[in-house]
């Protein structure tokens, strides 16, 4: 496989996992993710720490935006590629209102690994890193 053809089958699939977070498909959602993902929020908090799991990230996200509308856009992806590995940094711009009326919109970077199995590109490492963070 030609890198071109792996760079797109790394941005199918990081459009589908934005689809997936903004229409609560938390099973698909679920697909995307290796069993032993590394999600990383923490945004720099030294008190904080990565989940580690598919299902406990799954778990944290529905807990957090299960019940929220959101819009997650990546673009201007950054590839490292190196055989059934890659690195890649998306630009994101995220909106979230949830339904007491408060609302967030940021903007930053994901910093993704991918695996790529016999199932497809999986992400193994997602680290989710803010520019702008505004709160309403």
């Amino acid at each position: 496989m030609n890198d071109l053809q792996t760079c797109f089958e790394l941005e199918q699939a990081k459009a589908r996992y934005c689809r997936l977070m903004d229409t609560k498909n938390w099973a698909e959602l679920g697909g995307l993710l290796a069993e032993d993902l590394v999600f990383d929020l923490t945004d720099g908090n030294p008190e904080a720490t990565p989940i580690i799991g598919r299902d406990a990230a799954l778990e944290a996200v529905r807990l957090s935006v299960g019940d929220a509308k959101t819009v997650h856009q990546v673009h201007s992806p950054e590839f490292e590629l190196g055989g059934d590995t890659a690195r890649v940094i998306w630009a994101v711009h995220e909106r979230v209102v949830w339904n007491n009326g408060s609302s967030l919109t940021a903007y930053g970077h994901y910093h993704d690994r991918w695996v790529r199995s016999e199932l497809g590109w999986r992400i193994a490492e997602l680290r989710l890193t803010h520019l702008i963070i505004d709160f309403a």
